[in-house]
């Protein structure tokens, strides 16, 4: 592991491990735990475009992200993951239906069931998943989809339901808009709970508030960060009611721009990743979210990873466009311990058009083990 000294903590992250790699699409990755040391990641293999169901590729570890192996093809990613019970959890679909011909408030889709059996073995089935009673009709999408979109991390609140955020448009609204919704049947059937952000909120981004994930701060209250566009900070709304109303959106210092992942370890320390341009962690100790110190992922990825054709260009790990790209910038991150993350992201072949081309003959996924210890005195 390589040590980081930053003001308000030490963050010690490891040798990146290679999750897998493939010609064409290999990218968009996640990270779920379904139990003890044992996690999945997500891999998507096909275009970036509105197609219902997004072809992904399950790669299992047993150690904690040490050593990865494929699992199976499923077919629809899911962003986002709750437990079931021991060994089993159910990934959320990502696009929506309606749930009957012509409702336009009511959508809903299949999720997959994952099962790991003792010997390893993973078992899938399908499971309808609802999200209902929006308070306005919601915009049209591709092919008979309604524009709603699983993206949040899930949370309980204090009455015992789980808490989500979803992003997509109501009708006739010019950009788009971050909900909450809400389940007190373990995350099959969700029902609206609140606005978290309106494009009315943030009247200088292109797309408006979306792809979200919310924390539970130190002081009972909750925070959102979502992105606004691609390239322009992230923003963030706090909530003191668990969800029910949120604060005016605020910028998050120094930090960008596309899906953010936010985990709150148990010593207290705030992990955030993300970015495009570039890639990085960022690190907040003041239990507030309010100043964020960063790492260079991707310098740390050049730095430890001995191949160096899969390394990023100097221009990327400086936050420069890079034509193609070499990473989607989109990262998975989940909890491993009292004061250690996992973070996945991928590495470009060739961009958007995928591998082969100017940064390699293939995309790939890889996983970096992160240690946060707190300095004396914060919270």
């Amino acid at each position: 592991m390589r040590e980081y000294e930053l003001e308000g903590c030490r963050l010690e992250v490891g040798v990146p491990v290679e999750v897998g790699r493939a010609q064409g699409h290999f990218w968009f990755s996640k990270l779920h735990r379904i139990g003890g040391q044992d996690v999945l990641c997500e891999v998507i293999i096909t275009d970036d475009k509105a197609q219902g169901q997004w072809p992904t590729i399950l790669h299992l570890s047993s150690d904690g992200g040490a050593n990865w192996a494929k699992a199976l093809d499923i077919e629809s990613y899911g962003p986002s993951s709750i437990p079931l019970g021991p060994r089993k959890l159910l990934l959320m679909p990502y696009e929506l239906w309606p749930t009957s011909p012509g409702d336009k408030r009511n959508a809903g889709a299949n999720g997959t069931v994952v099962t790991l059996g003792r010997d390893g073995a993973i078992a899938v089935t399908r499971a309808p998943v609802k999200f209902l009673a929006a308070p306005r009709d919601l915009q049209d999408y591709h092919k008979a989809e309604l524009s709603l979109f699983t993206s949040g991390n899930m949370l309980p609140l204090r009455d015992g339901r789980l808490f989500t955020t979803l992003y997509g448009g109501f009708a006739g609204d010019e950009r788009g808009t971050c909900f909450s919704f809400a389940s007190d049947d373990g995350g099959f059937t969700w029902h609206y709970h609140s606005i978290v952000a309106s494009w009315k909120d943030v009247p200088d981004a292109v797309a408006g508030p979306s792809e979200s994930n919310t924390v539970r701060l130190s002081d009972g209250r909750l925070m959102c960060v979502y992105r606004v566009d691609s390239g322009q900070r992230y923003h963030k709304s706090y909530s003191a009611d668990d969800g029910t109303a949120w604060s005016r959106p605020e910028t998050v210092e120094n930090a960008w721009s596309v899906e953010p992942q936010l985990a709150r370890l148990d010593n207290g320390t705030l992990l955030l990743s993300g970015g495009r341009q570039g890639l990085f962690v960022w690190a907040c100790t003041d239990g507030k979210g309010a100043r964020w110190e960063r790492l260079n992922l991707a310098e740390h990825h050049n730095a430890m990873l001995p191949d160096p054709s899969l390394h990023y260009s100097d221009s990327f790990c400086q936050a420069r466009e890079v034509d193609p790209a070499q990473s989607t910038a989109y990262t998975g991150m989940i909890i491993m311990g009292h004061d250690e993350a996992l973070i996945c992201y991928d590495r470009l072949g060739n961009g958007w058009a995928g591998a082969p081309g100017p940064w390699g003959s293939e995309d790939a996924v890889f996983c970096v083990r992160l240690r946060a210890t707190l300095k004396t005195g914060r919270v």
